[in-house]
């Protein structure tokens, strides 16, 4: 027995997606927008003021791209506190399609505040600079399934910003032990395109489903 009841839908077709649909403003709401606004911020100041008023170096680029990639995802892991995950109350939709949601409306948040500081960054390299998106944003993905996967884990057994924190520490943790590599295995290269950069892009993207298979099982359904 889940620890949520449900109420019974009507048996129309796609009756339970309108009803996730109709939880989209309600839980937009709900969820603490407060730490993806404050990386937000501080992302902003860091690639304004970082070598301000001259072109941005390709290797301090990169290096903010992927601070602001791990900060993003890291507050995206407060958006999974929900204070009804231990209401034992009736429920019209599942704990596992709100949390879904919850992951869908902050990822989404923190991908578009990534790509707009990627945006920007780019703007400010020389013209002609190897940066590649794709790889980089297959990096911030990684970084954000990770935390949301670790917070989908953290509420099943806390409430609060404590679970959204230690989910905050097992992602800067496993960022900071790759980082901690030998030479022969480096996945964060110092340069776009050159030394390992092909190697590490296709390690991340064969690791990148499994943060988020373990945020597909850490969402399902709490049982008694």
């Amino acid at each position: 027995m889940t620890e949520t009841a449900h109420l019974p839908l009507p048996a129309v077709p796609g009756a339970r997606g309108r009803a996730v649909i109709l939880l989209v403003r309600p839980l937009a709401r709900a969820i603490d927008w407060a730490p993806l606004a404050v990386v937000a911020a501080f992302g902003a100041g860091l690639l304004t003021l970082v070598q301000a008023g001259r072109p941005l170096s390709a290797g301090a680029a990169l290096v903010l791209m992927r601070v602001v990639g791990t900060l993003l995802g890291s507050a995206a892991a407060f958006a999974l506190v929900d204070a009804m995950a231990t209401d034992l109350g009736a429920a019209a939709v599942p704990r596992w399609a709100r949390q879904a949601l919850r992951c869908v409306l902050a990822g989404g948040v923190a991908v578009v505040l990534w790509l707009a500081a990627f945006a920007y960054a780019l703007s400010r390299l020389p013209e002609g600079t190897l940066f590649p998106v794709t790889d980089l944003l297959v990096e911030m993905a990684f970084c954000l399934g990770v935390a949301l996967a670790a917070a989908a884990a953290a509420v099943r057994h806390a409430t609060g910003r404590q679970a959204a924190m230690a989910a905050v520490l097992v992602q800067l943790g496993l960022v900071m032990a790759t980082l901690l590599l030998p030479d022969r295995l480096v996945l964060w290269p110092p340069t776009c395109g050159a030394g390992h950069w092909e190697e590490a892009h296709r390690f991340w993207f064969a690791m990148l489903p499994v943060p988020y298979a373990w945020l597909a099982f850490a969402c399902r359904d709490l049982r008694r």
